[in-house]
């Protein structure tokens, strides 16, 4: 695998292929009911499978530290995976049931969100040391950190909130209302909106990302899980549960332009570094559908495992 990384590295400095250097970016698929990771690269070739204890679920790659963070709610806590040796390194205890998995913007800390504690921990990447424990709402999930590493932002599922907390203080800021039970949710790189997946009113909440004023609510599929956005920001791709299908919303007009049929239950989604592909975890059909933002079309399906997830980052960049 090294080696050939390097291989394929020196082709692209010396104009012997057609490519990029974010070209070669894994994703990491959370298999939950296997207890394993799928290792997918660019070629949309499984290259490795590694044992992760506890029920896997949530997944942050973190760049900076050539590490993937992987929840595991029945493993009390995080294991890490160096995404170089693709094998685990250590795990780390929170307690309750660990969920939500998001680093900041240095990949200096991570922060593990308690469905059962209703408690974001947070982790500096070093030597995995606690530096706080945050209370938030009820059932914490999808996390997200702003670009300019100022503000964590929590999903409160059984709350219907978002929680908007400083990152210098670890102070509350605001709490916005959002649809019935968000769960995942996305900041564009601008900073300037925040998305919001809400399972059961079956739409997405569009927030003003500073501020957290409601902007917009968007009617979508069955049971809205994930969201990621692709193509400079201009799709936002939402997967629906319960109609096997990603929604595909403008982000200029906020109106749904399509669906994509996929996999059967579709939960975690995330954007390749191309920003053009985009990968769906399919839980019930153990495969990853591949989306092409351009055409809108599934151009590859891969078979991972049993109950595949992958509810987060899970992409290296």
């Amino acid at each position: 695998m090294f080696k050939l990384n390097h291989i394929y590295k020196f082709v692209c400095i010396f104009g012997v292929l057609g490519c990029n250097l974010t070209a070669h970016a894994d994703a990491f698929i959370t298999n939950q009911l296997d207890n394993t990771v799928s290792v997918i690269n660019s070629q949309h070739q499984i290259i490795k499978t590694i044992p992760v204890l506890g029920k896997p679920v949530g997944v942050v790659v973190n760049p900076n530290k050539s590490q993937v963070y992987i929840s595991t709610p029945e493993g009390d806590g995080f294991s890490v995976i160096d995404s170089k040796l693709l094998q685990v390194i250590n795990t780390v205890t929170v307690g309750g049931a660990s969920l939500g998995i998001v680093i900041d913007a240095t990949g200096d800390r991570v922060f593990v969100a308690d469905w059962y504690e209703n408690t974001v921990s947070v982790f500096e990447t070093e030597n995995f040391t606690l530096i706080k424990t945050l209370n938030v709402g009820k059932s914490p999930s999808g996390m997200e950190v702003s670009p300019d590493n100022r503000w964590l932002y929590v999903a409160n599922r059984m709350d219907d909130s978002i929680s908007q907390i400083d990152l210098a203080t670890y102070r509350l800021r605001n709490t916005t209302k959002v649809g019935a039970h968000p769960f995942g949710i996305k900041i564009d790189k601008t900073a300037q909106r925040l998305y919001s997946a809400n399972v059961e009113s079956d739409d997405i909440s569009v927030l003003d990302a500073q501020t957290l004023k409601r902007i917009a609510k968007i009617t979508v599929g069955d049971r809205p899980y994930a969201i990621t956005l692709a193509l400079k920001g201009s799709l936002l791709f939402v997967t629906n549960q319960d109609d096997s299908s990603v929604s595909v919303i403008d982000t200029r007009t906020l109106t749904e332009i399509t669906t994509i049929e996929v996999g059967e239950k579709p939960e975690g989604i995330s954007t390749h570094a191309d920003d053009q592909h985009v990968y769906v975890a399919n839980w019930q059909a153990g495969t990853v559908s591949v989306i092409d933002a351009q055409t809108l079309k599934v151009n590859k399906t891969i078979n991972t495992g049993e109950g595949s997830r992958a509810f987060g980052n899970f992409i290296s960049q």
